[in-house]
């Protein structure tokens, strides 16, 4: 028997007592001595498989099972062995500490680290050299931090109770289930027989032996490789692998913790986040108090972000982690939008980058200059909202910088919150109209006011939208400072909103609060914050109703002034008026239509709910003068016979009334001119439409297979028939935008338009939710036969498919730099996997059938860089000739039967577009799945 060995038992056998002096090492016959005067017990196999055991070392039982047979040690000889070690000086238990019996003391135990001549050394594995000395507990092997308040005294587990010592002794083995269950109830403590099997623990290891980050994160959980470079990593072992567990030779003879950290909380606590799961851990334990406020960043951005990409409920092409493994980050936005607030010399010499986002393009509306009781007021509700939502959110809200002074963190640094410079806040409401406005348009007379808005209205609801239009126009800017201000603002603004409705019910109806509420579902749903996105989606039904119930979708008739006709002011801001209510619902209509365009849900409003006007035409509504409005509203509405139509009360169609010329297909012949934001509308129905026949189609197990009889096969053939009709309108729908293209420039709203018809048309020949579920892997048997029969179940008309996927990439391409609708990247992310879903069969299906002996039939061509019209597209979809490529950026074509370069693609084309946090979020999950 080796000295290790030996030391070893001598250590779990050594008592002080009558008995100290006895042999503990098993004598010649096999029989295991008495120890303490007390009977051996069974070992623990045969403990744990409830056999009888007779005892011997090693018993009969593991021999011949060839078991690895493992002594358990009394619970009276633990207890000698603890005190005989604190005698000793190995560990010191003051009074009151935890012990092994049956009254468990109110404190845990303060460990005295041992010295350097009592740890036990450990046997080095064959081929290895022998381990170094370690001069502490045991406890130092793993990466843990020296100091701070949650740091538990040194050889404690966090969460676990002091044992022996501080270490659970013994060598039997404890499954996954037995540790929890140790947690959760202190109380009933097993006898201290804790030591590491990896069997049970279902761990990865390597071939060494130890238990890497990587495995931990990325094989199990599928997480971002750019997350390991935010921890801070252990020292390298002798071997150069990172290790954070000791190895089996040491687990063997080294008293080590009892438990293994979760892999998931594992991976979190290595990036600096405590306690992601919210106030209770994975093992019941409570978070701490002072737990950090921030993580690291990754080029400004917060860790728990990142982190919680693999959460989203939305574009899930990579493996899913429960929403309870991810860190909140409410309070973290808040806090740092608390720090970017204090940090005045940080804004004072902010800029934004070389390159603006709208550089290129000129200014949409006209910003006006903040007066400075606006600034103040605008400035005392900020830090009222702050404070409120800190006090929400921080367990102490006594802790609050808010309450109490404390001293900076840092030099140069007030605790005072004021807001940023004004020339920074006039740029990002500049940014915000160059926006959020040209796809909402919802600022009348072609500027936005803060000043009136602050003056003319509640103060409080007003001063919510103003910030939320400052966190718009900041969402755009690929910036650390704007990111912090704009997370920040979003929840606090969240917050106030819904308290504002709480205490005073009538103004869920006010156009000011459902505004500002829009602004924040809009900015929520696309932040790339989880948690956000989730809350978005969560109150957006209650914002619906609110707008249902304020009586705003009905139709209200507007009275002839005839009598005022001569005053055209009165009749200007009357209009405004109608006409701001009119945008404010369809504003509405158009964020339902992208929410569930892109969560593949039915839209949650239907078209025979909306009976007032739709939206007029834009000149009409940027008129900056009476005359001009006056004048133009005659040339828009021209009444025949040379009446005035200026006081006639001329508004546009409802969406209901529209919807039924469009389906008997009477527009064109009643010289019906739409405008884009028209044409926008009219797709709404249509998208309800594709969903609803698409998700009756998916229930079928192949809905696109020829059955001959059967009501089965009628009722999919009848479903397909529908389908098929809706195609046809949407078809229908793409002529009356062509018929505008002819006779108007194409804006950003057109363009917009154009991609969510490509879109929908899109849905209507793919089963996107399957296609993620390919992506995922899941259900997946790794043979070429499976992959077929669920391509076919993911794209019905392939042709069709790709063409819709080029156009989209055309048209997001050729739209500004940093004038896109907030969902672009998402739309990339669809049309990327609808691609690389099409080239797993596309190789295999085309080139084995030409056996390299023939080409294609057909030209090669880019399908993004054609329009619909161009003789190459036609050919392609109705002979289905021809091989489609994509554009790189240097101009050269790449085939769209290269899955991994597909994804690349679509990886540099959200490259050349505005970084904000969705759009790195949606690009890191193309570029992981590209890699795998």
């Amino acid at each position: 028997m080796s000295f290790a060995r030996r030391d070893l038992l001598q250590r779990h056998y050594t008592v002080h007592g009558k008995d100290q002096n006895q042999d503990p090492i098993p004598a010649a016959n096999g029989m295991i001595p008495k120890t303490a005067g007390r009977t051996p017990i069974a070992c623990s196999n045969c403990a744990k498989t409830k056999t009888k055991c007779d005892k011997k070392f090693p018993c009969s039982r593991c021999a011949g099972r060839n078991l690895k047979c493992t002594l358990r040690p009394t619970r009276r000889a633990a207890k000698g062995a603890a005190r005989g070690q604190a005698e000793d000086g190995i560990v010191s238990i003051e009074p009151g500490a935890v012990q092994l019996g049956d009254s468990p003391a109110p404190q845990p135990p303060l460990l005295k680290p041992a010295s350097p001549k009592d740890v036990v050394p450990a046997t080095p594995m064959p081929g290895q050299a022998a381990p170094p000395m370690v001069d502490g507990p045991p406890s130092q092997f793993f990466d843990q931090p020296t100091s701070g308040p949650n740091v538990p005294a040194p050889g404690v587990s966090p969460g676990f109770p002091a044992v022996a010592g501080g270490y659970y002794q013994g060598t039997s083995h404890a499954s996954y289930e037995d540790l929890s269950r140790l947690n959760k109830d202190n109380s009933e403590m097993p006898s201290p027989q804790f030591m590491f099997d990896w069997n049970p623990m279902q761990m990865s290891v390597g071939m060494d032996g130890l238990v890497q980050p990587q495995m931990l994160v990325n094989q199990d959980m599928d997480f971002d490789h750019s997350m390991l470079p935010l921890a801070p990593l252990p020292p390298p072992s002798a071997d150069g692998m990172l290790s954070i567990m000791p190895t089996l030779a040491n687990a063997a003879n080294s008293l080590i913790t009892p438990t293994e950290t979760p892999k998931v909380e594992q991976a979190f606590s290595s990036l600096g986040i405590t306690n992601p799961s919210g106030s209770h851990g994975r093992h019941g334990s409570r978070q701490s108090k002072h737990s950090m406020s921030s993580a690291g960043d990754v080029s400004g951005e917060m860790a728990q972000i990142v982190v919680a990409r693999d959460s989203w409920t939305v574009f899930r092409c990579t493996p899913i982690v429960p929403s309870t493994f991810c860190p909140t980050t409410a309070k973290l936005n808040l806090e740092r939008l608390e720090q970017t607030l204090k940090d005045h010399d940080g804004w004072a010499t902010w800029s934004p980058q070389a390159e603006e986002p709208t550089s290129d393009v000129s200014d949409y509306l006209t910003v006006m200059q903040l007066a400075e009781s606006t600034r103040d007021k605008l400035l005392a509700i900020t830090q009222s909202f702050l404070h409120k939502a800190l006090e929400i959110h921080r367990e102490d809200a006594t802790n609050s910088p808010l309450h109490h002074h404390h001293s900076p963190g840092a030099r140069g640094v007030s605790n005072f919150v004021l807001l940023p410079p004004t020339r920074v806040l006039l740029y990002f409401l500049r940014s915000y109209a160059n926006c959020s406005e040209r796809f909402y348009p919802l600022s009348s007379r072609g500027s936005v006011d803060a000043n009136e808005l602050l003056h003319f209205y509640n103060d409080r609801a007003a001063s919510l939208l103003v910030l939320l239009m400052i966190a718009a126009g900041a969402m755009n800017i690929p910036s650390v400072e704007a990111r912090m201000l704009t997370g920040g603002l979003i929840e606090a603004c969240r917050i106030s909103l819904f308290d504002l409705i709480e205490k005073n019910i009538i103004m869920s109806g006010h156009p000011v609060v459902l505004h500002a509420a829009l602004l924040f579902t809009v900015q929520a749903a696309w932040s790339g914050d989880k948690w956000q996105m989730d809350i978005a989606m969560g109150q957006r039904g209650m914002y619906f109703a609110m707008l249902r119930h304020s009586g705003s979708l009905e139709q209200r008739p507007v009275a002839s002034a005839t009598e005022s006709r001569s005053n055209t002011d009165r009749l200007w801001n009357e209009w405004i008026q109608h006409e701001s209510q009119s945008r404010l619902v369809y504003s509405w209509i158009m964020v339902d239509q992208e929410l569930s365009l892109f969560h593949d849900t039915a839209p949650l409003f239907s078209v025979t709910e909306f009976g007032g006007p739709m939206p007029d035409t834009d000149r009409l509504w940027l008129a900056s003068t009476p005359a001009d409005w006056s004048s133009t509203f005659e040339q828009v509405h021209e009444f025949s016979g040379g009446f005035s139509s200026v006081g006639s009360g001329a508004r546009p169609l409802s969406l209901r009334e529209l919807f039924e010329h469009f389906l008997d297909d009477q527009l064109k012949p009643m010289g019906i001119e739409m405008t884009p934001l028209q044409l926008r509308l009219l797709l709404h129905p249509l998208q309800g439409l594709v969903c609803q026949y698409s998700q009756l189609l998916s229930c079928f197990s192949n809905p696109f297979a020829n059955r001959n009889a059967g009501s089965r096969g009628v009722t999919a053939a009848s479903m397909r028939q529908h389908l098929c009709e809706v195609q046809a309108l949407l078809q229908r729908w793409f002529d009356l935008a062509e018929r505008y293209l002819k006779a108007n420039h194409m804006c950003s709203m057109m363009s917009t338009n154009l991609v969510i018809f490509h879109l929908i048309s899109l849905n209507a020949v793919t089963n996107f939710p399957e296609i993620e579920k390919l992506a995922r892997g899941e259900n997946l048997d790794g043979t070429y036969q499976q992959l077929v029969s669920i391509h076919g179940r993911c794209i019905s008309d392939t042709e069709e498919a790709v063409y819709h996927c080029g156009q989209v990439f055309r048209l997001v391409r050729h739209m500004p730099y940093g004038i896109r609708p907030p969902w672009w990247a998402g739309a990339i992310y669809r049309v990327g996997l609808v691609l690389w879903a099409d080239s797993l069969v596309r190789r295999d299906s085309v080139s084995p059938a030409t056996n390299g002996m023939f080409p294609v039939p057909g030209p090669s061509f880019a399908i993004d860089a054609l329009t619909p019209e161009h003789p190459l597209i036609v050919r392609y979809l109705t002979k289905r000739e021809g091989v489609p490529n994509v554009t790189r950026r240097d101009g050269t074509q790449l085939g769209i039967d290269q899955s991994s370069l597909i994804l690349q693609h679509c990886v540099d084309v959200i490259d050349e577009g505005a970084a904000t946090r969705f759009s790195q979020g949606v690009r890191s999950k193309l570029d992981r799945l590209s890699r795998r």
